[in-house]
C-alpha cells in the first residue's frame, strides 16, 4: 500500500484538526447546562457521545490490514 504526498497532506491536515477541535468539542459537550434534562439523556449525551468520538477517530486512523 503506497501512500503519495497528497495522502500524507490529507492525513496530517485531519490529524491536526481532530487534535484541536476534539478537545474543545468534549470540553462543551462536558460543560454543557443540563438542569432540565432527563437522566437518561445526559447518560447518553455525557458519557455515550464522547465514547461514540473516540471510536470514531480510533477507525478513521488506526491502520487496517490486508490489502
Amino acid at each position: 500500500m503506497a501512500f503519495g504526498m497528497r495522502d500524507v497532506v490529507i492525513m496530517a491536515v485531519s490529524f491536526f484538526l481532530v487534535a484541536v477541535l476534539g478537545p474543545l468539542a468534549i470540553g462543551t459537550v462536558a460543560n454543557t447546562t443540563t438542569t432540565n434534562w432527563t437522566a437518561s439523556t445526559i447518560t447518553v449525551f455525557q458519557v455515550l457521545l464522547p465514547i461514540i468520538w473516540v471510536i470514531g477517530v480510533a477507525i478513521k486512523y488506526v491502520p487496517r490490514g490486508g490489502k
